[in-house]
């Protein structure tokens, strides 16, 4: 099945139902009264959404309750009247728009484990979930108990995530990072989760965005840097190739999505093939494969970096062109971005050594693609406009 493309699923009745999230609201509250899934008079709010690029499941979102205790709800768009699977989903025609399943959380048939592991280790608080693929718990906290966190997954690779995070808490105890790893705990074969302990210190997002954000990314770039002179070999290698053929395929998807865009897509990604080709080789390098501000913590004293699911042997570019490019999409006339992306390459490069300043512009580029991606994908009235703005930007 093809994705259909942006005018054929941005109809107004699409809108409606998705965008403002206003229909799925009075349908929550009536499973309330009807099912007694949750309490009645409940505000909820939309975590998640995204269209589908093949399937027969056009959208998917995600909604969870404002306020304790917890609830959350997998709202799922088809085009055709969907099956039930289990007694925890109910079935609606939203209009003209399609038909909606509401599923109530923690039902997911490709994460069976995840309603054990839930009642196992006695709740826990959702952190970030994306139905069908993944699930991060927090477990703990209250006085007496340490904070552990489990990631439970679709399939089996969290074993290797979990192999590798050892090696990374054993390198870290051993002083051969700038910063702190979370610590290994175990992998659970039987629910395929990973857990893990929790890393000292606190998200360091708003003291980035503020005057202190300079400051701080100086420490970032160095921290991020340490990692590229370990001795670690990462079973992952993603070099110059692999992203190239990574962002083919988005490109493929957002011409498919928006046929207005290929001839601008054909441009970029003939630019970044020159650029790969131009590329002298050079050692691989154990990289986080993902440092944007989201993954670091700070206890004030150390930093802690979290997260390592992309860690690879792969070009420091990538990890700088990951920070600087997320760091772009701040508002300039709030947050100081040029000076705080300065400091983290200036400080990335003094302990990394000198970057490919034509690699790393062309691993932004990589990044502005995919952002472009996830922009066109999210459920908004203006997804598209914003996908291709960022697309038109990056010439």
């Amino acid at each position: 099945m093809n994705m259909p493309t942006a005018t054929q699923s941005h109809t107004p009745e699409f809108v409606s139902i998705l965008a403002t999230d206003k229909a799925v609201f009075t349908m929550l509250e009536r499973l309330a009264y009807q099912q007694q899934w949750w309490a009645s008079g409940r505000q909820w709010q939309r975590t998640f959404g995204r269209w589908h690029a093949e399937g027969t499941t056009r959208a998917t979102l995600l909604y969870e309750t404002v306020e304790k205790p917890q609830a959350l709800c997998i709202v799922e768009l088809f085009g055709a009247p969907p099956k039930t699977v289990s007694e925890n989903q109910r079935i609606t025609c939203a209009d003209r728009s399609g038909w909606l399943r509401l599923t109530r959380f923690p039902d997911d048939a490709a994460m069976p484990g995840l309603p054990r592991v839930l009642v196992q280790h006695g709740g826990g608080h959702v952190l970030r979930y994306r139905p069908g693929k993944r699930c991060t718990i927090r477990f703990g906290g209250a006085i007496g108990q340490p904070v552990r966190f489990a990631k439970v997954f679709a399939d089996k690779r969290g074993a290797q995530i979990h192999a590798e995070s050892q090696a990374l808490w054993e390198a870290s105890q051993q002083g051969a990072f700038d910063f702190w790893v979370a610590q290994p705990l175990a992998w659970d074969a039987d629910t395929n989760t990973l857990w893990q302990g929790a890393a000292p210190g606190e998200p360091i997002l708003d003291s980035l965005l503020s005057v202190k954000g300079p400051a701080l990314a100086a420490r970032m770039g160095r921290a991020a840097a340490s990692i590229t002179h370990s001795s670690l070999q990462p079973a992952k290698q993603f070099d110059g190739r692999a992203q190239l053929k990574r962002t083919r395929k988005y490109a493929r998807q957002l011409a498919n999505y928006l046929p207005s865009a290929q001839p601008l897509l054909e441009r970029l990604v003939a630019r970044l093939a020159r650029a790969h080709e131009h590329v002298d080789a050079k050692r691989l390098r154990p990289l986080h494969g993902a440092p944007h501000a989201h993954q670091w913590l700070d206890d004030g004293r150390r930093l802690s970096l979290v997260d390592f699911d992309g860690f690879a042997l792969g070009d420091p570019e990538l990890d700088a062109a990951t920070f600087v490019t997320e760091m772009s999409f701040e508002d300039t006339a709030q947050v100081p971005v040029s000076a705080i992306c300065d400091a983290f390459l200036n400080n990335y490069e003094a302990v990394a050594g000198p970057l490919d300043a034509a690699l790393l512009d062309a691993y932004c580029l990589h990044k502005r693609i995919s952002k472009a991606l996830k922009y066109a994908y999210a459920i908004r009235t203006d997804g598209a406009a914003r996908a291709l703005a960022v697309l038109g930007e990056s010439l």
